[in-house]
């Protein structure tokens, strides 16, 4: 009787360890959702601006190359490129 009162202790108490277990996992789940929701927006905030500046970029393109200010095609360049990282950033992050 002693036995069987003892494994039963113990398998409650493994249950007990399961239960917080399974309570921090869906803590951390929840977490991590929260995460992913927040890369989500990031990214499609970030493509719309990528958007916009390569918007802008082929309307400065079109222009005769005579009339497009270096500076400015360089500015336009390393904002778009800056844009692309944030992007490839918020991608790998998502893929760990």
């Amino acid at each position: 009787m002693s036995d069987l009162q003892t494994s039963l202790l113990g398998l409650q108490e493994k249950l007990q360890a399961l239960l917080k277990r399974q309570l921090a996992l869906e803590k951390e789940n929840h977490q991590l959702k929260g995460t992913l929701e927040e890369k989500l927006q990031l990214i499609g905030h970030l493509e719309n601006e990528l958007k916009k500046e390569q918007a802008a970029l082929i309307t400065a393109q079109m222009r005769p190359a005579q009339q497009m200010d270096p500076a400015e095609k360089a500015a336009l360049n390393k904002k778009i490129d800056h844009y692309i990282k944030e992007i490839d950033n918020c991608i790998q992050n998502l893929n760990p």
